[in-house]
Order: structure tokens, then C-alpha cells, then sequence
């Protein structure tokens, strides 16, 4: 197919829109498509680092025959879905059925421009077998622009002949052939029907993959080498999960990141964090609900900050602490990893978080320890607040009350005596520490020693109901050092 629907001979077919919190039925869905033969666009598979998220969809959706979006509540809450269904919308209004494919995997109605197009149905699906049909029908109907059955009809006077529902789609390879396919031989296949993670038992363990900051830096032209590539850490993480998988060890149940996942809190570096950790969610098969994520000090934006004092002094008004802008860039960040998920917020409001794993029976408290941070040179410490405080305490006592486990994350040291501990961890100890079964935090400031690399923590609870944590195993990976002025 060369030049259908104005896309070049080399695009993809198809760009699958879809919510974070879908990814499994995403992936499952572009690996039935490129298997059958066709190509697509997923997200997870080639939004590399350094590009820029807006013209990838962009120019995904304007080269693509068809944009492809897998319907769920998740996605209608999504910014970025619906931007990206309404350009294919548009871009057909005559006939969107041509532009737009649906596929329902949640059991509700679409409504408003979404309700007039027919959707593949995988809610009633009896099987895989059933669900690829399915898709593989309307996505042949569409590319076709007819719904011309590929079986004929039985002899109208005569008796019906069987159809035989169980070949495979023209064109498309046995299901071996992803041994070979250039795209799909490097991945595991996705089971069907894509479930989230596993619950955890009662007083079973729960192990977490703790990251501290990876600080991804971008330098201006001409500048110095990233102090950490996306891509080196990524590959460093896979073989060490990889390894620690082959020695009989578990896979993280959830991922918790320690803040600092900038150098400087950049917009681009914030780009290549998100585009990291989409790519790190496939390679731990963890839905984005599974991870954890806290500002650190290097995640603040101090131009950002500077410009907000400078605009309070034009106007002659008091600078008002914590000085929201400082987080702009974090606060993008967190939306768009966080997109069309309930439940994850960070806002000027409570610029805190709370990440509830229910099937895990956890809750994480993302705990804000960058209050205080600042563009100003006295200003470059830990706190947490007592506000923040009251707040968590007053909220954790129900998780335990519940029989949750209860872990804290943090973006500076927890142990009071470290040098970059928080100023009030008086206040931390006294009203967080005794509703928290574990504190996870950086262990000071990395200088690219093996103290710095991602570690897997083991969760349990005991018989007699008493909680336990330890350290079962590190993932060496290349640090950079610590030269932030």
C-alpha cells in the first residue's frame, strides 16, 4: 500500500492512541497488528529520547491511515487521547470510520462525536482467538474502505456452508514468525486478556524497585555528553532485571523514584524522564499505577523560580513560599505520566501525592521534601512542612487501619544525621515514621558509586502481622557525578 489516505509508502498504518493505563491492551493490540503484517506507532515501542512528545502524535497521526483507539474510562479522562482521536476525527469528518478505529475494552457507552463510530468490541470477546478476529476484521474494513466479507456467502437456495473462522487473515504470518519479525523478536509476547499485575496474598511480599535520581541532563549545543543517556540506564536496568529474573528472583512489583530525575529540572530533561520511564514500564511489565514518583531538589526549576521573583518584585508583592513555578516543569511531567489515570495528583493546591496500589494492598505516600527550594543560595535544603505532615499522618492512619502496608518516599535522605537529611525531621519522625512501614530515600548525594544504584527492596508481613523490609539485591548501573553548582 503505498499512498492511502495520503500516507507515504514507508509510514506506519496505524497510531495507537491510548491512555497509560492501558498499555498492556496496547501493546497487545499493535503486536496482533504487526504480526498480521501491518506497522504502528505505540508509544512504548518508539517514542524515543529527545523527542518532542507534541510532533511525534503530530506528525504519527498526519503519515498514519488510521488512528486506533482503545476506548476505556481511563482514556476518556486522557488530554492527550482526546486530542489525538479528535485530529482523526477531523481530519474525515465526511467519513471518520476511515480515520478513526475504536476498540472497547472496558464495559461502558461511549458518548458524544465517539458514540457515532462503530467500535470492535473485546468486552464480549470469548477468547483471543475471537478478540484478534475482531480487530483484524475492522482494521481490514477500514484499510479496504469496505466491509466486504473476505469469505463468500453460502448459496442462498442451498444449505450454509461453514465458515472457516479459524484461518488467518490474508497476508498475515503464523504466530512462529514473530521469531523473525525485525520489530517483535526482540519483546515478549503480551498475554491475553491483558490484566493488570497480579493482587498480592494476604501476607505475602511485596517487592519494590527502588531508582534514585537518574538526573537526566540536556546541555546546550555544543555542550558536554548527558550526564545520564536514558538509553544507558535503560539497557543497564533490563540486563540487570534480566539477570536477577534468570537467578530465580522475583519481578518488581511496583517502581519508586527518589526524586532528582532531572539535572536541573529542564523542560527537555523532563521529556527524556518520561520517554525513560515508558520505556522502563515495558521492560518491568508494570502498569503505570505501580510507579511512584517524588520530586527531588534538582528537580526544581531555578530560572523558573528566579522569573517568579522577579515578576513579584514588578508588581510589588511578597514572593509566596513554596513558590509554585518552581515545579512548572515537574508539574507537566507528572500530568502526562500520569494522563487519564484516577487517582496520582500534584497541584498547586497539594503539591504532594498519594499513590494507592490496591491489588498490592500499598499505598505510597509520595512525600514532597523541595518546599523550601529555591533559585537562592540559603534556600537549598529539605523540607517537608508541617502542614504536608498533618496531612499524610492524618491520611495513613486509615491505610493502616485498613491492613495496608504503608511506604514513604522521599527526595532527600530520611536518616537525620545524613547531610542532606530534612531541616524539620523532627516533625517527619514524630508524625510520619510510626504510620510507615518503610521510608525510601536517596542515600545521599551519588558520586557514580555503587552506594547510587537501584536497588530491590522485599516487602513482608509476618505471621504474628509484623512488618518487615531489606535489601535483597542491587542493579549496578553507570552514575554520573554530582556537579550541580
Amino acid at each position: 500500500m503505498t499512498a492511502q489516505f495520503g500516507r507515504p509508502a514507508d509510514a506506519a498504518h496505524f497510531l495507537i492512541s491510548y491512555s497509560p493505563a492501558d498499555e498492556r491492551w496496547a501493546t497487545w493490540i499493535a503486536w496482533e497488528l504487526e504480526l498480521a503484517g501491518y506497522r504502528t506507532v505505540l508509544q512504548a515501542w518508539d517514542f524515543v529520547p529527545g523527542t518532542n512528545f507534541i510532533d511525534f502524535m503530530d506528525r504519527a497521526i498526519r503519515q498514519s491511515a488510521a488512528v486506533i483507539a482503545v476506548l476505556s474510562n481511563n482514556y476518556l479522562r486522557s488530554r492527550y487521547g482526546r486530542l489525538e482521536w479528535q485530529a482523526a476525527f477531523r481530519s474525515s469528518p465526511d467519513d471518520p470510520q476511515r480515520r478513526l478505529i475504536t476498540v472497547r475494552i472496558e464495559d461502558f457507552d461511549p458518548d458524544g462525536l465517539l458514540a457515532t463510530i462503530t467500535y470492535v468490541d473485546l468486552v464480549g470477546a470469548a477468547d483471543e482467538r475471537d478478540a484478534r478476529q475482531r480487530l483484524l476484521r475492522r482494521v481490514g474494513e477500514a484499510m479496504r474502505g469496505r466491509a466486504k466479507p473476505t469469505v463468500g456467502p453460502g448459496f442462498p437456495a442451498g444449505p450454509t456452508a461453514a465458515r472457516r473462522d479459524d484461518e488467518l487473515p490474508a497476508g498475515q504470518p503464523p504466530p512462529q514468525a514473530a521469531a523473525h519479525h525485525p520489530r517483535l523478536r526482540m519483546r515478549h509476547p503480551p498475554a491475553y486478556p491483558p490484566q493488570r499485575s497480579a493482587a498480592r496474598a494476604a501476607n505475602a511480599e511485596v517487592t519494590l524497585l527502588h531508582l534514585p535520581g537518574p538526573r537526566f541532563a540536556r546541555q546546550p549545543s555544543g555542550g558536554s555528553v548527558p550526564h545520564q543517556p536514558a538509553k544507558e540506564l535503560l539497557e543497564a536496568l533490563s540486563a540487570g532485571v534480566e539477570r536477577l529474573l534468570a537467578a530465580g528472583g522475583a519481578r518488581p512489583d511496583a517502581l519508586l523514584i527518589s526524586g532528582n530525575l532531572t539535572a536541573a529540572g529542564g523542560i527537555r530533561e523532563f521529556d527524556e524522564a518520561l520517554t525513560f520511564l515508558t520505556r522502563l514500564r515495558g521492560v518491568l511489565d508494570l502498569d503505570v499505577r505501580r510507579i511512584a514518583v517524588v520530586p527531588g531538589p534538582r528537580d526544581v526549576n531555578h530560572a523558573a523560580c528566579r522569573a517568579y521573583f522577579a515578576s513579584c518584585e514588578a508588581d510589588e508583592v511578597t514572593p509566596q513560599p513554596p513558590y509554585w513555578d518552581k515545579w512548572r516543569h515537574y508539574f507537566r511531567f507528572f500530568a502526562e505520566l500520569y494522563d487519564g489515570v484516577d487517582g496520582p495528583t500534584f497541584d498547586r493546591h497539594r503539591p504532594w501525592s498519594v499513590f494507592e496500589m490496591p491489588d498490592l494492598s500499598l499505598v505510597v505516600a509520595g512525600i514532597n521534601s523541595t518546599m523550601a527550594e529555591s533559585h537562592r543560595p540559603d534556600d537549598h535544603y529539605g523540607l517537608v512542612g508541617d502542614a504536608q505532615a498533618r496531612w499524610f499522618a492524618r491520611h495513613l492512619d486509615r491505610y493502616r487501619s485498613m491492613g495496608w502496608l504503608t511506604a514513604g518516599l522521599i527526595g532527600h535522605a530520611a536518616e537525620p544525621a545524613a547531610a542532606d537529611a530534612v531541616r524539620d525531621h523532627d516533625s517527619v519522625s514524630s508524625l510520619l515514621v510510626p504510620r510507615l512501614h518503610l521510608i525510601v530515600s536517596p542515600p545521599g548525594p551519588c558520586d557514580g558509586g555503587a552506594d547510587c544504584d537501584p536497588t530491590l527492596i522485599r516487602l513482608s508481613t509476618g505471621a504474628a502481622g509484623d512488618v518487615r523490609s531489606r535489601v535483597i539485591a542491587s542493579v549496578p548501573v553507570h552514575r554520573p557525578s554530582d556537579d550541580r553548582p
